[in-house]
C-alpha cells in the first residue's frame, strides 16, 4: 500500500492480512458533526471540519487547519412534539495540526486558538476510523487547562466544510437564459497554459473553496414592466431584498444567500452590487448582514452573453458573468476586496482583473488567475470565526479586518504624478453628515489619466478614520459598486494661468459605514484615505476635522432618533422611500424642520428631497410597482433655505455643496416643467462661483447643467451618469 500523498507527520503500515479492510479512504477531509459524551444529544454538539488532505474532484489547496464550531444542544417541545434546538456559543481553530495517518485511521493532535474571549490552554486529540475504504466517523477530545473533557462523537457529513442556499430571482426583463453561468475553462484563450480543461459554475467555484453551494431550483420572476422605471437605485434593491428575505422566518444568522439578475442600475458603469444593510423591522429580522447581492444582466459586459459560446467575445463574456456572480456573492462571506487587505497582486475572485492589470500588465490577471480564491480567503471561509463568515453575523469588514486596518499608516513615496488631498470645513455641528472633498491633481508636466470614481463604495478609494479615542477604523460603505472605470484626463500642471483643468474633485459622503455612524462622538477626528488605481496608490494628506458638542437640550434629545441604522441607510442610499427605512426618512425630516437653516437641517432636507423627489418602485406579489411618485415641489421646498444659505455663503468651502444642491434642484425642475427657474439658477451659481474664485473650467462645466433642450421625464428614463467635476475651489 502506498503512502498517501497527504501532509502528515507520521505514517504507519498494518499488517498485509489487513490491507483490504483499512483501505484508506480517497479523502477524510471535510465536515463532521457530532455530540459529547452519553446517553446522547444533550448538552453539548460539535461540528468539526478538518482541511489535512485533498478533497475529490475540486481545485483547490489543502489548508492543514482543523477547526470547529461548537454548541449548546437541548429538546424544546413545539406543538406537542420535541425539537433538538442547538444554539451556537464559540469557535476555535488549531494553526499547525500533528497529524499521523495509519492504514487504519489517522491521529491529529494540536493546541486550539479560539477566536474570542479567555480560555485556559486548551488542546484537542482527534482519531478518524475508516473501514473497507469509507470513514466510520471521528472522535474529538478537547483537554482545558489540563482537565481531558468527555469526547465528541461525530459522523462524517461531507466533503464540504460548510453548506450554504443560494436564491436566484430574475426580474422580468432579463429572465433569459443564460440564467446562470456555465463556463468552459479552455473557452478563452488567455489562461493559464496548465489550467485544467473542466465546466466551472457558481456551485463548483465554491464547491473548490470548501462550501457546498445549492441554488434553490425555485425562482421568483419579479416584474420590471412597470411605466416609467428603467433602472434601480440602491434602495430599491435594498427593499426588494428584504421583500424576498421575508420568507425566512427561521430567524438570522443563517447560511442564506439571496441574488438578484437585474436589468441595469441607476449608474450604468455599474455591474454587480452588494448590500451590506439590514432590515429596520420585519423583512429578513433584527439586522442580517452581508445577505444579498444584485448582478445587472444588461451592462455592456454581457452584450455578447450566450448559452454555448463560440467566439472569444462570447467566452468573454460567459466568464465575466461568472466572475460577477462568484465575486459579489464573495462580499456576503465578509470578503474585502483584495487591495483592501494590503494584496493587490492577489489572483483572487475579489480581485479586480483591470485593477491586477495596471499593475502587472494587460491581460496578465487572466493569464494567470485559477478561478480560486487566495489562500487567506480559504483560511477565512473554511475555519474562520463563524459569527464573521456566516450571512447575517459579523458586519462586513470585521472578523479581524478592523482591529488593524491594512494600509493605514501608507506613505507615498517621493514624485508621484498625482496628488490626493483632502479637505473640508474645520468644523461639523453634532449630528451634520460629514463630506470631503477628495481631489485629484496632475503633478507632471503630461497628461495623466485617472479613474473619477472617488466614492469609496467604488472601490479606488480606502478610508481610515481615528476616532477621538485613538482607535483607527476603516471606513467601509454599506454598498459595494462593481462597474467599470469612469476616466478623466488631468491637464499638466500650469505654468501660467491657472484654469483648473488639471484636477478633479468629488464631495463624498462618509456619514454612514457599515460600522455605523462614523462621526458620531463630540471630538477631535482624523481622517486619511488611499487611492489606488491604473498603478497608482497616492496616499492622500492627514485631515483634522472636530465634531462639535449638542449646543441645546433640543439637540441631545433628539440624537438617539438620528443615530439609527434607518438614518443612516437613507443617507448612505441618498435617499429612499422604501418602508423598511420610514423611521429614518421621518427623523430626516424632523431634523429638516427643526434644524432648518443650519447645516444639519440643510443636509437632512436635502436628503428628504432626494427621497420624495423622485420615483420609488417596490416589489409586490412578484411585481415592481410605483410605490411612490416622484414630488418635486415638496423636494424643492425643503431645499430653498439651503440653497438661499449656499447663494448667502461667501467662502469656498461650501462651493461642492452647493453646486450638488444646484444640480439636485436643476433634476427637479425639470420634472416640474420649469426650466426657467433651472437657467437661472445654474447662472447665479456660475456666477456665484465665479466671483468666490472658482477657475474658468468649473464655471464652463457648471453652464452646462443648462440643457437647450431641458427634459421633464423622471431620471428613470435613462441610468444616470455621474457629472465629472473638476475642482471648485
Amino acid at each position: 500500500m502506498d503512502t498517501p500523498n497527504v501532509p502528515s507527520t507520521y505514517y504507519t503500515p498494518a499488517p498485509a492480512s489487513d490491507l483490504w479492510s483499512c483501505r484508506q479512504p480517497s479523502t477524510v477531509s471535510g465536515r463532521y458533526e457530532g455530540f459529547q459524551g452519553n446517553p446522547g444529544p444533550i448538552g453539548s454538539a460539535l461540528d468539526l471540519r478538518l482541511d489535512i488532505d485533498a478533497r475529490n474532484g475540486v481545485e483547490s489547496p489543502v489548508m492543514n487547519k482543523v477547526s470547529g464550531d461548537l454548541y449548546s444542544t437541548r429538546f424544546v417541545k413545539v406543538a406537542g412534539v420535541n425539537q433538538l434546538v442547538k444554539t451556537y456559543v464559540e469557535s476555535w481553530i488549531v494553526d499547525t495540526p500533528l497529524v499521523t495517518f495509519t492504514d487504519t485511521d489517522v491521529h491529529i493532535v494540536g493546541t486550539v486558538r479560539y477566536w474570542k474571549g479567555t480560555h485556559p490552554a486548551t488542546t484537542v486529540d482527534i482519531v478518524v476510523s475508516w473501514s473497507s475504504g469509507a470513514v466510520t466517523g471521528a472522535v474529538a477530545t478537547l483537554t482545558s487547562g489540563g482537565i481531558l473533557g468527555q469526547p465528541y462523537a461525530c459522523s462524517y457529513r461531507s466533503e464540504a466544510f460548510r453548506d450554504m442556499n443560494l436564491e436566484l430571482d430574475y426580474c422580468s426583463s432579463v429572465d433569459i437564459e443564460p440564467k446562470v453561468p456555465v463556463y468552459n475553462s479552455h473557452a478563452h484563450t488567455n489562461r493559464p497554459p496548465d489550467l485544467p480543461h473542466r465546466t466551472i459554475t457558481i456551485e463548483s467555484s465554491y464547491r473548490d473553496a470548501g462550501i457546498a453551494v445549492t441554488i434553490d431550483p425555485v425562482h421568483t420572476v419579479i416584474d420590471d414592466t412597470a411605466p416609467g422605471f428603467a433602472s434601480w437605485n440602491v434602495g430599491e434593491l435594498h427593499d426588494a431584498m428584504e421583500t424576498s428575505f421575508g420568507k425566512y422566518n427561521s430567524g438570522w444568522p443563517a447560511w442564506n444567500m439571496w441574488g438578484i439578475q437585474a436589468g441595469i442600475f441607476d449608474s450604468a458603469g455599474v455591474g454587480g452590487i452588494m448590500f451590506d444593510a439590514a432590515a429596520g423591522f420585519g423583512g429578513a429580522g433584527r439586522g442580517p448582514d452581508r445577505q444579498g447581492f444584485a448582478v445587472f444582466r444588461n451592462h455592456s459586459w454581457f452584450t455578447n452573453l450566450v448559452s454555448n459560446p463560440v467566439t472569444q467575445d462570447q467566452a468573454w463574456a460567459m466568464r465575466h458573468f461568472l466572475y460577477t456572480w462568484v465575486h459579489e456573492a464573495g462580499h456576503a462571506f465578509n470578503f474585502l476586496h483584495a487591495w483592501d487587505k494590503a494584496r493587490p497582486d492577489s489572483l483572487s475572485w475579489m480581485n479586480y482583473d483591470w485593477k491586477y492589470d495596471q499593475r502587472n500588465g494587460t491581460d496578465s490577471f487572466w493569464g494567470n488567475f485559477r478561478f480560486r480564491f487566495d489562500d487567506d480567503e480559504l483560511l477565512h471561509m473554511r475555519h474562520g470565526d463563524r459569527a464573521s463568515v456566516i450571512m447575517g453575523g459579523d458586519p462586513w469588514a470585521s472578523g479581524g479586518h478592523l482591529e488593524s486596518p491594512a494600509g493605514a499608516m501608507t506613505v507615498s513615496g517621493p514624485g508621484s504624478d498625482v496628488e490626493l488631498t483632502l479637505s473640508a470645513k474645520d468644523h461639523f455641528d453634532y449630528m451634520e453628515p460629514v463630506s470631503i472633498e477628495f481631489r485629484l491633481r496632475n503633478t507632471t508636466d503630461v497628461p495623466v489619466m485617472v479613474d473619477g470614481r472617488l466614492d469609496p463604495r467604488y472601490g479606488n478609494t480606502t478610508v481610515y478614520v481615528q476616532k477621538p479615542n485613538g482607535t483607527v477604523i476603516l471606513h467601509e460603505s454599506v454598498v459595494c459598486f462593481y462597474g467599470l472605470p469612469e476616466l478623466v484626463t488631468l491637464a499638466p500642471a500650469p505654468v501660467g494661468d491657472d484654469d483648473g483643468s488639471d484636477r478633479f474633485s468629488q464631495l463624498v459622503q462618509l456619514a454612514y459605514g457599515v460600522e455605523g455612524f462614523a462621526f458620531d462622538e463630540p471630538g477631535q477626528y482624523l481622517v486619511r484615505a488611499i487611492y489606488s488605481t491604473d498603478g497608482i496608490v497616492q496616499a492622500s494628506n492627514t485631515l483634522p476635522l472636530r465634531v462639535g458638542f449638542p449646543v441645546t437640550r433640543e439637540e441631545d434629545r433628539f440624537a438617539p432618533e438620528f443615530f439609527t441604522r434607518e438614518v443612516g441607510l437613507t443617507l448612505a442610499f441618498e435617499g429612499s422611500m422604501s418602508p423598511y427605512l420610514e423611521r429614518g426618512l421621518n427623523a430626516l425630516t424632523e431634523a429638516a424642520e427643526r434644524f432648518g437653516g443650519e447645516p444639519l437641517g440643510v443636509k437632512a432636507a436635502t436628503a428628504v428631497a432626494q427621497s420624495v423627489g423622485d420615483d420609488f418602485y417596490r416589489r409586490k406579489d412578484e411585481k415592481m410597482v410605483k410605490h411612490h411618485s416622484a414630488d418635486p415641489q415638496r423636494a424643492l421646498a425643503l431645499t430653498d433655505a439651503g440653497l438661499a444659505g449656499y447663494q448667502q455663503s461667501a467662502g469656498a468651502a461650501s462651493n461642492l455643496a452647493y453646486r450638488g444642491l444646484v444640480e439636485l434642484r436643476t433634476e427637479l425642475h425639470a420634472k416640474a416643467d420649469n426650466s426657467a427657474a433651472a437657467r437661472s439658477e445654474v447662472e447665479t451659481l456660475a456666477k456665484d462661483l465665479g466671483a468666490r474664485g472658482a477657475n474658468s473650467t468649473v464655471v464652463a462645466q457648471v453652464k452646462e447643467l443648462i440643457s437647450p433642450t431641458p427634459t421633464t421625464r423622471s431620471r428613470r428614463a435613462a441610468p444616470r451618469k455621474p457629472a465629472k467635476k473638476s475642482s471648485d475651489g
